[in-house]
Order: C-alpha cells, then structure tokens, then sequence
C-alpha cells in the first residue's frame, strides 16, 4: 500500500477527474443548446426572407451577380429561380441595360444605403412596370452584397398623384448562417417587420422588430394569451381562421396601442416540421398602418370630390383615349343625368350611353376636335348640341385639358357647361342690333357718350365696317387712346383741357383708316352733361363723316404742293416738311437723313430721244423711288432729273443711321439700275446719290440741301451710279459695317458660331429646359454678343443662314439629351427672326431640320417676338399651325413690349408667355412694372398659357413672382447663359 502522500494525490486526481467530467456535461448540453439556437436562427431568417410578403433580392456588389431571391420576389418579376440564380439583372432583361442599372443604384453605391428609388423596369408578363427600391450594402463572409427589396407600386401610382406613401421595402437576408442574426435583425428594423415563433402553441416568441412594431416592452417570450391580447375583437375571427390554416394566407388585422390608438398590420403564417418530426409554428408580420392610411385618405378624397361635385350644374368628367380607338370615362358628376339624361354608372361602363344624346350632325367635329385636343396634349373646347328627350336641343359647351397620367398615358379632364340661355341671349342680341343698325345706316351722323373719366361708354348710329377699330374696341377707351393720324400728343393735350373745363366743342376734325386701309375724315362735336345734383357725368355729341369735303380740299393742296407729272410732292412741300422733320428730330433725338439724286446722263435722253421720252422716264423713276420707301418717309421731285428722299425716325446712334439710310440708298440704286420700257425699247439708267443726316434743327433746310448735293457730286466724281455721305466719318463708319458683314459672312462659312444655353426652371429651381442663346467667336474681337451682329444680320440677309444653323445645332442638342434618361424630358427654346419666320417655306424649313436631325418635335419650342406676329397675324396662324400639327410648341416673347392686341393674341397657337426682363427687373421698386406683371400673369392665366417670367436675379423678384401666380422662371439668379461644359439635369 501507497504511503499516505499518495493516497491524498490519488483522491486529488479522482476529484479533478470528476470535475473535468461535469465540465465536459455542461459543455455538450452548451453545444446542444447552441444548435437549437441555430435551429432557431435558420427558421427565422427562412421566416423573414423566404415566406416574406415583400420581394427580396441578394446579389453580389462587385459584378451583380444573383446569389438568392424569395418566393415573392419571383411571383413579382415573373422569372423562375433557374432562370436567375448565377446571372445579373441585366442578362434576364430586368434592367435594360447596365447604365440604366448603375444610374438607378448610384445613392446605394455612393452611400451603402437606398431609399424608396422608384425606377422603370421590365417584368416577364407585365411589361414595364414602375418598382420601389429599397436596399443596403452588407458583408457576408467577407464578400459585400446588396440586400434589395422591390414593390410594384405601378397601380399605386396610377390611383393617386400626390400621395406617394409606399411600404419601406422588407429587410434582406443573407446566406450565409454565421451572418444570419445579424441579417435578419436588420431586415426587421427596415422594414418595420417582425415575427413569432411557437413549438407548443402556448409559449410564443416575439423577434425584436415584432416587439418594436407591437410598441411592447414584456419581452421576448410571452403566453399564447398575451401575445394576442393586441388585436382587435373585431378581427380575431380572422386572425384565428388564418392561424388554424397555417397555410401562408395573408391576414390583415388591428392591433391596439397601450394609449388606445390603432395599428394595422399584416400577417402570413406557416407550420415547419422539423427533422427531428417536432412542429414549429411561425408568422411574419409587418407594420401596414402608413399604407392603410394612405388608402384611407385617397379614398375620403375621393368621397369628397363625389359630394363636391354632385351638387355642381356641369358636368364634370375624366376621359380617356386608346390608340384603338375605344373611348372611356373613368369619372363623371352625377349631373350627367340632367344634361345627357343618363345615369352616371351608365356612362362610366360604357361611353356610348353619353353620345347617344348628342345631334348627330355634330358628331364628327365633336370627335375631331376632341382627338385632336387628346393627343396633341391641348386645350380643348368645343360647343355642339344635345338632344333632349321630350324634343328639341340645348347647347353646352365642353372644356377640357389633357395631361400625361404617371403610367404614361393621355387623360382628359373637363367640364360641359349648359349656354343654351346665352346662345338665345346672343342670337336675339344680333337681332336687335341688326334692326338698329337697319335705321341708323340711313344717317350719316351717330351719337355717342364717354363718362367722366372720358372714355367711351355708348355708341349708336356708328357704322360698322367704317373703321379699322370696331365698337367693342372703342368702348372703354378715351378718344386719345384710340387716336388720329392728324393729331399730336399736343393736340390731344389740348382737348383734354378743354373737356377737364367742362367746356363744348364743336367740329374736331380726326383723320382715320377705314378697313380697307383708305383714309377718311370725322368731324365730332360735343357737350358735357351733368346729374340732377349737377355733378359732371361726362360728354354726349354728334359725329359726322366730312371725308367728300377733305378731299376738295386735299385736290386744292395737292396742285399747290404737288408737281404735276410724277405726282410726286414738289419743292415747296419738301423745304416745309423738312422743316417740320428737324422739329421732330429736335424732339424725338432721332436722325434722319436726305437722299440727294440725279439722274446720270438724263440730257443725252431728253437730246436723242425728246423730252417726251424723258418724262416717261421721270414718271417710272418717281414710282420706282416711292416703292422703295417706307411709309412716313419723303420722296420729291427738286426740278429737272434730281429727286430728294426724306427719311425720318431712324435710330440715336449715328452710325446706325447711317447704315439704315445707306441701306434705302443702295435699295436705290439697285431699283433704279433696272431697265426701263420706253416707246418699246428698254433703256438703262442709273443714278448718284449724295447723302447727309441731321439731328434737330442745328442746320438750317437750305444748308442740308447743299451738304446732300455736295455728297451727289462726290458721287458722281468716284464714276457715278453710287453713293457717298457728306460727312467723312460717316463714310469711315459705313465701311466698318461693311467690314463687319463681311467678317460675319466668313464667319458663317469657318463655323465660328455657337451656342450658349440658359435654364429655364420650374417653382421649385428644377431645371424643365434651356434657350439657346446665339455667339459669335470672331478670331480678332473675340466673344460677340448678338447686339452687335443680329441687326446687321437681319438687314444683309445673312440672318436666314444663321437661323437655320442655330435650328439645326439646337435639334441635334436635343438628339444627344435624348439618349439619356436624365436629360430625355428637356426642352429647348430657340428664337426665330422675323425675316426667317417671313419665308414662304419657314414651315418646310423647320420640318426639313426635325427629319434630318430626328429631334423630338414636342421638345422644340420656337420664340416670336410680338413684331413678327401682328405683320401678317393670318400668315402666322397659318404657320404656327402646320407646326403645331407636328408637336412644335411656341413662345411670345418679350410679351408687354410690344402691341399686344388680344384679338389676335387669343387666336394664337401659343403655349407660353414669356414676361420682358424690363417689367421683371424693378417688380419690387416700381408699382408700374408690378402691376404690369401681375395683369400679364393674370391674362395668362384667363387664357390657360403658361407664363415665363425672363431676368430673375433675386430671390425677392422670385417670391412676388411665384406668390402672384407664375411658376416658370428664368434668369442670373438660377444660371447664365453657358456652353454645356457642365452636367445638364433636372434638380
């Protein structure tokens, strides 16, 4: 036997044995409890990725490769799991291409994270179709992968415009087991779900985004009892039936909130038997309060509008168009049932019902009108009769306007209006003036009031037809405001004193243009009257047409002022309209300038031939000389051969003057150069011209003649058959410009022009568009501006070339922004001269340009100035029309510089208004310019054109803008005109 030492070490070994065991048996039931945990872990992320109601994805970061996507996530893109696993997005054709994808993903790379991104993609069955994406960038062993939750929210978009709460995208899981947990924990707290899980029915646990979404703090395990004390009485019925069946159905239900208030959520459920043949029961369940909301609200607006609307006399509808041909409306008012006499079911299930009450003679314009207005994207309006059931018609008149619906298609939104009472109201109207018009024609005077503010209030017995200016445009107008051509600002100075004295006037001669463009001659007379308190009411008095005598008088004048062969004024009309011309100019600080010209050889004629001959030839010149003149402008015969040309107005700038007055000159020469019939032989004849401008009154008439003959004879000295100006530097100038025109003309041809663009912005500063501004990179002065060259332009011709180049190079700009996604929806505007619009063929010229570049017609819209228009408004209708036709828009520009009269104006094809950056500029400091602003906005508004307000530089101007209504804007304060050397997208 051992020694006592040993038989102490022997019980110490024994008892470290013993302890080793027990550790070893509390580490097996450790590695027990830890596969259970596993277990466990895999049922939950089975229970959050693979049953999960939203779609999931996992995909590698680095090539795109797919690694794994749920079952719902396949119901949704309608592939197969063969068909996706181990290939990109982009190779079973979910996305179109890579770019688009790389576009779409470009927060989620940037950041790690994607929020709600709503994209365009393509699904197997469904075509294109508009997802939500949610995703995040995780790392699973080391490899980063993205956790991606799709939503077709395309018929969520399609029901409502402005309400875009959607679901957050359901939380992503990873493959891989040792991440698992942590995958899954971040699925729950991202997508507001959670899930429970039970082995015994009676012990249910709670993950922790189901405690979050259940606002609950017991804890993760709970009894059967109170992990569904929550849901609401109403709903367990069919909570239970979904529990009993276990088998995947959705359930949605109540859940009440400790405070009273109440969630909606979501529910599927299944029963997984486990391989050791135990039973585990699980749901997923997710927080739908936020779209159950949203569905209630849409759904209250919608009872809102039906309410609104069932007491409104019109009919109100929305109206849809298919390319087939089929017709809809989705909504229309209850008062379709008066004014159609069909009941509103009726009409939304089958359109026909509506149609049939209209006359049938107006069908075919109705539908027209209506086709047109759909797929132009227009205004449209259209009156047409209705027939009504006991006999009879009543007109209505339809108004709609059309625009693009989230899912790309066209609808209609408008209201039909009953106006048989005013189509009575008009036609016994038309009557009754047409009777008084009957006896009043038989008179040659009329009567007529103007109140106390002087302006028109009443006319009767004046003869439509006698003036250019109708009734309707003289009412509310004072006399002055609608002027007289033989009257000055004095003048009507004048009488407005003698009307502000309360004083009659008799025989106030006016002289005005009847419709015909002829001239005729009024005489008006007229006394104030007052009221019974004797306060000044206005003016009543006569008019009288005194054209027969004018003209006796005018033949008595024109034989004195006249020369007898020509017809053309003499010398002594043209030294007293000269003189008047300097007082003018004096005033106005305006130039004019004398054409002195004689007719080189004209005595070898009168020699050869006689002076019979030559007059012949003096007759054709002076009708040659007046073609060539504008109207307000001067051509005389001084005696013999010589003629004198008188032009006035012409620009302050002297050299500008110059060039204008060179440019009548040339025109001269030019005309008088061509051959001559005489006693049926041609002739040929050409003349010197001597040129000298004045400015006021400095010179006296006399001396301007001299310097105008001392410039023919300098003419006549160079080898006559040209021109010269008196004044040296004068001449110095005119070969600038010559200079200038011939750098501009090589310019053209070394393709020195460009492009700048400046953005035009919405309200909130995101970019719709840009204008194309014109520059010239001349080699020597450097960058030109447009103020430099485009009037020389317009004037030489050249202006044709380089608007066709500025329409070209815009159109293949919108051609390069339509190959990307960002940039498809731009516009760009692009002015148009007036000589350019002026061509015969502007409309071939501009659909030439779309077909050879392949630009987008509906993104082209052209600029006119309000001079271009009003020239020839039916030339212009003509050719905004055919335009129109193809998807070209237009612009007024420079709106309220001009004339603006609203009975062209409204005939237009115009899609905006652009407001002059001269009214813009002092909106905040002047009240005029206010003003002026908030009536163009205001007629813009009345007349459905959008209005563009031009030169915005302060966030003042744009706040009144924006508060009175314009939502359009353009200027410094968003962006300078600029190549695009910078990234061009929408904000």
């Amino acid at each position: 036997m051992g020694s006592a030492d040993d038989k102490d070490e022997l019980a110490r070994l024994r008892a470290q044995l013993r302890e080793a065991e027990a550790r070893l048996q509390l580490r097996e039931r450790d590695w027990e409890l830890l596969e259970r945990q596993r277990r466990r872990t895999e049922l939950m992320f089975t229970a959050a990725f693979e049953d999960s109601p939203e779609a999931i994805g996992l995909s590698r970061l680095d090539d795109g490769l797919i690694v794994d996507v749920n079952t719902e996530w396949l119901a949704l893109t309608g592939y197969t799991r063969e068909e996706v696993i181990g290939h990109t997005a982009v190779e079973i054709g979910h996305w179109p291409d890579q770019a688009a994808r790389e576009s779409a993903l470009a927060e989620l790379l940037q950041n790690g994270r994607l929020r709600d991104r709503e994209v365009i993609v393509f699904l197997r069955g469904k075509g294109k179709r508009l997802l939500r994406y949610n995703g995040v960038v995780i790392d699973v062993g080391g490899v980063r992968h993205i956790l991606m939750y799709l939503k077709d929210v395309t018929s969520e978009r399609m029901a409502e415009e402005s309400l875009r709460a959607g679901e957050i995208a359901l939380a992503q899981a990873n493959e891989q087991l040792a991440a698992q947990l942590d995958l899954y924990t971040l699925t729950e707290e991202l997508a507001r779900v959670g899930h429970w899980s039970t082995s015994d029915g009676e012990t249910i646990h709670f993950s922790g985004g189901l405690q979050k979404i259940d606002f609950d703090k017991i804890g993760p395990v709970r009894k059967r009892g109170e992990a569904r004390s929550r849901i609401h009485p109403d709903d367990m019925p069919a909570f239970l039936t979904a529990r009993q069946a276990m088998d995947g159905r959705i359930v949605e239900y109540r859940s009440i909130h400790p405070d009273g208030s109440i969630y909606w959520r979501r529910s599927r459920m299944r029963r997984h038997q486990n391989s050791d043949g135990s039973i585990t029961d699980f749901g997923v369940v997710m927080d739908i309060t936020a779209e159950m909301q949203t569905a209630r609200a849409l759904q209250e607006k919608l009872e809102f509008i039906e309410k609104l609307t069932s007491r409104v006399p019109d009919v109100l509808f929305q109206y849809q168009q298919r390319e087939d041909g089929h017709v809809s409306f989705p909504f229309v008012n209850d008062s379709v049932r008066s004014m159609f006499h069909v009941t509103p079911e009726a009409v939304r299930q089958d359109a026909r019902t509506l149609f049939a009450s209209i006359e049938p003679e107006d069908m075919p314009a109705l539908f027209d009108s209506m086709r047109a207005a759909h797929y132009d994207g227009g205004v449209w309006q259209h009156e047409f009769r209705v027939r009504q059931p006991e006999g009879g018609t009543r007109w209505v008149r339809g108004n709609s306007v059309t625009v693009r619906e989230a899912d790309g298609k066209l609808a209609s939104y408008g209201a039909v209006r009953d106006i048989t009472e005013s189509k009575l109201a008009e036609r016994r109207l038309q009557e009754s003036e047409a009777r008084f018009r009957s006896l009043t024609d038989l008179s040659s005077d009329w009567y007529w009031e103007i109140d106390e503010q002087f302006r028109f209030t009443n006319f009767a017995g004046y003869r439509e037809g006698k003036s250019i200016m109708t009734q309707a445009d003289s009412i509310g107008k004072t006399r002055w405001e609608l002027g007289a051509l033989n009257l000055s600002d004095e003048d009507w100075a004048l009488h407005r004193r003698v009307l502000e004295a309360h004083q009659p006037f008799r025989d106030l001669e006016l002289q005005r243009l009847d419709a015909e463009g002829q001239t005729y001659w009024v005489a008006v007379s007229g006394a104030p009257f007052f009221d019974e308190r004797g306060v000044f009411k206005g003016y009543r008095g006569i008019g009288r047409d005194i054209s027969k005598r004018k003209r006796a008088e005018d033949e008595t004048q024109r034989l004195a002022f006249y020369d007898t062969l020509t017809g053309l004024p003499n010398r002594r009309l043209l030294m007293d309209r000269l003189a008047h011309a300097q007082v003018t100019s004096a005033r106005s600080k305006r130039h004019g300038a004398l054409l002195f010209i004689d007719l080189d050889n004209f005595k070898d004629l009168n020699d050869t031939l006689g002076h019979d001959v030559g007059d012949l030839l003096l007759e054709q010149v002076a009708l040659r000389l007046v073609s060539c003149l504008r109207e307000g402008d001067t051509a005389a015969r001084f005696g013999g051969d010589e003629f004198v040309v008188m032009l006035e107005d012409l620009n302050e700038n002297d050299a500008d003057a110059a060039r204008q007055a060179e440019l009548v000159a040339e025109k001269i020469l030019n005309r008088l150069n061509a051959p001559y019939e005489l006693v049926g032989r041609q002739h040929s004849s050409s003349p010197s011209i001597g040129i000298t401008l004045f400015c006021g009154a400095i010179l006296g008439v006399d001396e301007l003649l001299k310097r105008a003959d001392v410039a023919m004879y300098q003419a006549k000295a160079a080898g006559r058959n040209t021109l010269r100006f008196f004044d040296p530097q004068m001449q110095a100038t005119v070969l600038a410009r010559a200079a200038l025109d011939a750098d501009l003309r090589m310019g053209l041809q070394r393709d020195e022009l460009l492009l700048h663009y400046q953005p035009v912005v919405d309200g909130r500063s995101r970019i719709l568009g840009y204008e194309a501004l014109l520059r010239w990179r001349h080699p020597r002065r450097g960058l030109v501006s447009p103020g430099e060259f485009i009037a020389l332009a317009e004037q030489s011709g050249l202006i044709l070339g380089i608007g066709q180049w500025v329409l070209r190079t815009a159109c293949r700009q919108l051609v390069a922004w339509s190959r990307e996604p960002a940039t498809r929806g731009l516009s760009l505007a692009v002015n148009v001269s007036a000589r350019q619009f002026r061509q015969n063929d502007f409309v071939a010229q501009v659909q030439a340009v779309l077909e050879e570049t392949g630009a987008d017609p509906q993104r082209l819209k052209l600029e006119l100035t309000e001079s271009v228009l009003i020239s020839d408004v039916e030339d212009a209708i003509r050719k905004m029309g055919a335009l129109r036709e193809r998807g070209v828009r237009f612009a007024l520009d420079d709106f309220g510089t001009g004339y603006s009269s609203l009975s062209y104006l409204k005939r237009l094809p115009l899609d905006q208004l652009k407001i002059d950056q001269g009214f813009v500029r002092d909106v905040l400091t002047d009240p005029n310019d206010a003003a002026i602003v908030r009536t163009i906005l205001a007629l813009a508004q009345s007349m459905e054109l959008q209005a563009v307000a031009e030169g915005v530089e302060s966030e003042g101007q744009r706040q009144f803008l924006l508060d009175n209504g314009c939502t359009v804007f353009q200027g410094y304060l968003f962006g300078r005109p600029g190549p695009l050397g910078h990234t061009v997208l929408p904000a």
